[in-house]
């Protein structure tokens, strides 16, 4: 199926905020009329035009005709990141979040105290050690907050792009330099440009399979 245009986009992502926040107030859905308010849209059947081919995508599910629509809850595993000292070894596969990709990845399900308000989550398979003291271990799950900001000691996904690698680390911005540093007492710290470091996202959670 295309993907819709940008006016589109972001008719329809204003139709999936307004479905999910009307359902955490009232846990059960909206009708189309009451989208159509919310959204700005003239009628209950242009908002059918939208929540029909979302449904379709697996952005949406239930009825549109009934109080039954829900926003489809799972986060989209993106690829794999590097927590080891030898970052250059492992590919993260990070292409551009957005809620209307959702369908397009593999997808885990977590609550809403876990996830929170971060805006567009995505969640990374970790491979190594390095953040194993920050409860980390290798092959976890860590859930991320897309974001191109941080604050010092935020655990991150760092992108060094004069090595072009990802990895897991803290931040901790020095002036000129960077040091991402790792939760593992038998790792050194990286010290980096900070030119050459930019943030691609905050971890906000973890979840560990047995």
């Amino acid at each position: 199926m295309p993907k819709p245009r940008a006016k589109t986009r972001e008719v329809r992502r204003r139709i999936w905020e307004f479905i999910r926040d009307y359902r955490r107030e009232n846990l059960y859905g909206p009708n189309l009329r009451e989208i159509a308010e919310a959204v700005g849209i003239s009628s209950a059947s242009n908002v059918n035009y939208h929540v029909k081919p979302m449904i379709e995508q697996g952005l949406l599910t239930g009825n549109s005709n009934a109080r039954s629509l829900n926003v489809q809850s799972g986060i989209p595993i993106v690829g794999t990141v590097a927590a080891g000292p030898n970052t250059q070894d492992f590919v993260m596969d990070l292409p551009e979040v957005a809620w209307d990709q959702v369908s397009e990845f593999d997808t885990i399900d977590f609550p809403d105290w876990l996830v929170g308000n971060a805006r567009d989550p995505f969640a990374l398979e970790v491979t190594g050690d390095s953040m194993i003291d920050a409860g980390i271990m290798a092959d976890d799950v860590i859930i991320m907050e897309k974001t191109n900001r941080a604050k010092r000691g935020d655990m991150v996904i760092a992108y060094v792009a004069s090595r072009e690698e990802h990895t897991v680390k803290r931040y901790y911005p020095n002036g000129p330099t960077v040091t991402l540093q790792p939760d593992n007492k038998n790792y050194d710290p990286l010290i980096e440009d900070a030119k050459d470091v930019s943030i691609e996202g905050k971890v906000i959670g973890v979840v560990r399979r047995y």
